[in-house]
């Protein structure tokens, strides 16, 4: 989950931040 969180803090990829956002969900 931490992992996660800094991922869609750092916005690297938004596209990425999606499929991260439906995983989580």
């Amino acid at each position: 989950m931490k992992r996660i969180g800094v991922l869609t803090s750092g916005g690297d990829s938004p596209g990425m931040n999606a499929a991260i956002r439906a995983v989580v969900r």
